[in-house]
């Protein structure tokens, strides 16, 4: 593992690796008492292509964490790193808040009107405060089949079958949460869409 990555003038301390993709890595570091998000990635055309798809987000109205730096010639991009747990995370200790969906519809607005799909699923969106924040930077042109009401991803927000599958693909513990039945799934799913959407 890289004990430090320079990126100009700038050494940034590894302190973790967040996560291992075949075209890219991304660490927690620190550099000037500072924590930061730190992407590498394995060549120039995922590195210009990540740049292009934050720039059309961005346009779009998305929260996302800020870019700080980037380094063209060595692939890297440095991000703000939020504290707060992502919603996968969250939904590991219970049922999500009404404040979540709140959120997440929010922000479904303004990917609805700039015709951008995101990757619905939880571990992907960050609550801060009562804003939903997106962590990564993969989109694609929203269409009736991948929308987030008609998304199979919306139902891994609930502690359903198919969101405590995700919780244990991702290595939480799922013994103590409560089981939503199919039918209770699909009443939450309309409930939340309709009331904040």
């Amino acid at each position: 593992m890289l004990d430090t990555i320079q990126i100009k003038n700038k050494k940034f301390v590894i302190d973790s690796v967040k996560a291992e993709h075949p075209d890219h890595n991304t660490y927690t570091a620190t550099w000037s008492n500072r924590p930061y998000l730190i992407r590498t990635f394995v060549d120039k055309e995922t590195f210009d292509q990540t740049m292009l798809d934050y720039k059309t987000l961005k346009h779009a109205g998305i929260n996302m964490a800020k870019m700080c730096f980037h380094d063209d010639e060595q692939h890297v991009i440095v991000f703000d790193l939020f504290p707060e747990d992502d919603c996968l995370c969250n939904l590991s200790k219970g049922n999500l808040s009404t404040t979540h969906f709140e959120a997440l519809f929010s922000l479904y607005r303004f990917a609805r009107f700039s015709k951008v799909a995101l990757d619905w699923e939880p571990q992907n969106f960050m609550l801060r405060g009562s804003q939903m924040f997106y962590l990564p930077t993969k989109w694609e042109k929203l269409t009736d089949k991948n929308s987030l009401e008609k998304s199979e991803m919306y139902r891994t927000w609930f502690l359903g079958k198919e969101g405590r599958e995700l919780l244990q693909r991702k290595g939480y513990d799922v013994a103590n949460l409560p089981l939503m039945s199919e039918a209770e799934v699909n009443k939450a799913m309309t409930l939340m869409a309709v009331r904040y959407w």
